[in-house]
């Protein structure tokens, strides 16, 4: 006769032991663990096979839905270039300080919280990090309304930066792991079209709030705080975000791919040691687009300035012109770079991605050093319509070449270096250097900002397209090592 105690002792031992057999045996089958099969939305962990992809209409809703987001974001961050003249009056600021208003308040924050913001969203709810950042954002440009000194409202952009600071790694993180790589540059380049769309509306809505603001009551909010004129733009834009927030529960999170493991965040040191294994492929899709952004962005901040000085528009005239330019030519560049890295990747090219964004500053060289000198209202607005295409033809591309050559446990925070990159030099240091070129080497002189357009443009381009011919093989080699140690997974 079995005795009972050894019976219920072994028992015991099985059914501790037998989850762990068959869930080892099930990773080794198919490459999941069995537990984790059965796991829903942002606690299911990654997986090694590239073909568990959303439903093409959920992953699509998604682009739609996070693009909405982003022309938000940009939005919050653009709206200031246009308010340039009354802020600019009314805190008594140098075109410096004003560079720094909205560029290095912005973006210092919004890159060193993308550090910590990638981190979550490597391993945790991608979807609650978005959520939380565009309330939190929304809610800063809102309360910009109620700023009373250049002090505050240099706070409340610092507040707007860390928001924003949740989008790019948590956004791009989910459409890598909705789109297969043959199909992920056109649906990134559709996310980044709120970057055009979102500047265009920038100036159109603003534009409009400005042309109404006569019209519209001021808010008393105490017997010393008036919300009156620019102040209500801001006000205006901030509200809609907060609403939107409820919209991030409405899909569930993709399964994360090409990466084995729980789906933790990889410590930063591991993440480092590669990056650094990879560097040059990373700095030139990094330093490629900043010297991008610095000129597109530097531009779109000071365009107020110049046709209110050169061409005798008034802002809301300048808004709506530019935007309704912007909202054409923004999407149509970022179509353009998507299409061009798709097609040639299809092709077989390993650098396809690099090319496609070195057509960028070979396409707005020369419209971007004209448009500043040619007198006619009309052409001038033509000329940086034709600039703006290949302004914004990168920021698609670029989020695919660095998810493309990326493990899917280092994304998010591979991402936030690359926002830190063009952030600081790009979103920073292009509206500071227009402002101190202005304030140093022509004494202040809004009417030689046209000199300091040129340099800018004759300053990044160059060195952009240098960039990319510099590491375009290196990207290509990298790539090839991606794509076989993916293959490598799905074999096991």
């Amino acid at each position: 006769m079995v005795d009972k105690a050894l019976t219920s002792t072994a028992f015991a031992s099985l059914s501790k032991e037998l989850p762990t057999k068959i869930n080892i045996h099930f990773a080794a089958v198919t490459g999941l663990h069995a537990k984790g099969a059965f796991m829903s939305g942002e606690n299911q962990p990654a997986t090694s096979g590239t073909e568990i992809y959303p439903k093409p209409l959920v992953a699509w809703y998604m682009v739609f839905l996070l693009l909405i987001i982003y022309t938000i974001s940009f939005i919050d961050r653009q709206i200031l270039g246009l308010l340039a003249r009354p802020i600019i009056d009314e805190f008594e600021i140098s075109l410096t300080q004003f560079g720094l208003l909205t560029g290095f308040a912005f973006a210092i924050f919004y890159a060193a919280f993308g550090l910590v913001c990638a981190r979550i969203a490597d391993s945790k709810s991608r979807r609650g990090l978005i959520a939380f950042g565009l309330f939190f954002w929304s809610l800063m440009t809102a309360a910009t309304a109620t700023a009373k000194s250049f002090t505050t409202l240099f706070l409340y952009r610092m507040g707007v930066g860390v928001g924003e600071a949740t989008l790019a790694p948590a956004a791009n993180s989910l459409l890598a792991d909705s789109f297969p790589k043959h199909r992920l540059a056109t649906a990134l380049s559709v996310y980044s079209m709120g970057i055009p769309v979102g500047t265009a509306l920038a100036f159109m809505v603003g534009g409009s709030v400005i042309a109404l603001a006569d019209y519209v009551p001021d808010i008393e909010l105490s017997t010393d705080l008036m919300i009156t004129g620019w102040k209500k733009v801001f006000l205006m834009v901030g509200i809609p975000g907060m609403i939107m927030t409820a919209l991030m529960w409405t899909f569930k999170e993709p399964v994360r791919k090409g990466a084995t493991g729980a789906g933790e965040a990889l410590p930063l040191k591991e993440v480092a040691t590669y990056v650094r294994s990879k560097g040059k492929a990373y700095a030139t899709v990094c330093m490629g687009v900043s010297l991008n952004a610095a000129l597109g962005f530097g531009s779109a901040t000071f365009i107020a300035l110049f046709f209110q000085n050169y061409h005798g528009m008034s802002a809301a005239d300048i808004g709506l012109t530019f935007g309704s330019i912007t909202i054409i030519t923004g999407p149509a560049g970022l179509l353009l770079g998507g299409v061009l890295a798709d097609r040639w990747y299809k092709k077989g090219r390993k650098d396809a991605h690099i090319l496609a964004l070195m057509t960028a500053p070979l396409g707005y060289a020369l419209p971007s050093l004209i448009f500043p000198f040619v007198g006619d209202t009309t052409l001038a607005w033509a000329v940086l319509g034709l600039s703006n295409i290949f302004i914004n033809l990168p920021s698609g591309v670029a989020y695919a070449a660095m998810q493309i050559i990326t493990p899917n446990q280092m994304r998010g925070q591979v991402i936030a270096m690359y926002v830190l990159c063009t952030t600081v030099l790009g979103y920073g240091l292009g509206p500071f250097l227009l402002g101190l070129f202005t304030d140093q080497l022509f004494g202040g002189d809004i009417m030689m900002l046209h000199w300091s357009l040129v340099l800018l443009g004759a300053f990044t381009t160059p060195l952009g397209i240098a960039t990319f011919l510099w590491g375009r093989k290196a990207f290509a080699a990298e790539l090839e090592k991606e794509e076989a140690r993916l293959a490598a997974l799905d074999e096991n």
